[in-house]
């Protein structure tokens, strides 16, 4: 009987081998590995900004505010707030009406979004070049607000009768001012006051009559609201080329001043 030579023994070996590499081979698929897989799932977050609030630990109370015309057309604030705080603002309705009102409020809205976030109020500058859609827009700000209750109401909590809120910070009151009738119509400010010191002054009321009168104020109106703050009182000066806004402004702030006893 033949014996095997050695020599075939070692081919048949090497040939067994490169068949289970060939197998090995071919039975690997083409694609993604399991390493580039796990990083691009991780990637996949949501964007920031998104309308995702997470588990729950951001969502806020959300509050539209009411529709405001301008000659333009409408612009309608809507806010989301959180532990007393505004942490969103977007306008849901801007003027439309033709391509530079689109163009205008494009432009403008952002920029009064984040002012609202700043100042944590509708005490904000219109924007330049966008007094229509500015006054607007703090008009519907600010009904937002006192449908929300803004944080006056969170402030008003019980108490030991001090007037101090939950923390003892002093609560905070919306005081109302008289209307007061002007050639061009009627101006009614609103104060708000804390710790006997004037926190925010607006006008819920400015003359519209006229596009002209509407521009006047939307101007005048933030500028006398910041003057009543710095002064802390009703002696302010008029606003050049706005006598009658002013007048009747001051007469109503001076009306909201004596009602919360400043």
């Amino acid at each position: 009987m033949k014996r095997k030579h050695p020599l075939r023994r070692i081919m048949i070996g090497a040939a067994a081998t490169a068949s289970a590499v060939v197998l090995l081979l071919a039975l690997k698929q083409p694609g993604t590995s399991v390493a580039e897989a796990s990083s691009q799932a991780g990637s996949q977050v949501p964007p920031a900004g998104s309308a995702s609030a997470g588990n729950g630990a951001g969502a806020g109370q959300t509050v539209l505010g009411d529709s405001a015309g301008t000659q333009y057309g409408d612009v309608q604030v809507q806010l989301t707030l959180s532990g007393g705080r505004i942490t969103g603002a977007q306008a849901v309705k801007a003027p439309s009406a033709e391509a530079k009102s689109r163009q205008i409020a494009a432009d403008a809205i952002p920029r009064l979004n984040q002012a609202v976030l700043r100042a944590q109020s509708a005490q904000i500058d219109a924007v330049s070049g966008a007094s229509y859609t500015s006054e607007g827009y703090i008009k519907s700000l600010q009904s937002a607000l006192d449908k929300a209750g803004a944080v006056d109401s969170g402030a008003e909590t019980a108490g030991s009768g001090s007037g101090s809120g939950s923390g003892g910070t002093p609560a905070a009151k919306t005081v109302l001012g008289n209307v007061a009738d002007t050639q061009y119509g009627p101006v009614q400010v609103r104060i708000t006051v804390s710790g006997g010191k004037v926190t925010a002054a607006d006008a819920v009321k400015a003359p519209d009559s006229d596009a002209n009168s509407r521009r006047i104020a939307a101007t005048a109106v933030p500028r006398l609201n910041q003057a009543a703050l710095t002064a802390q009182s009703a002696q302010i000066d008029a606003v050049s080329g706005a006598s009658y806004t002013s007048e009747g402004y001051i007469k109503s702030l001076q009306s909201a001043l004596d009602k919360a006893g400043l």
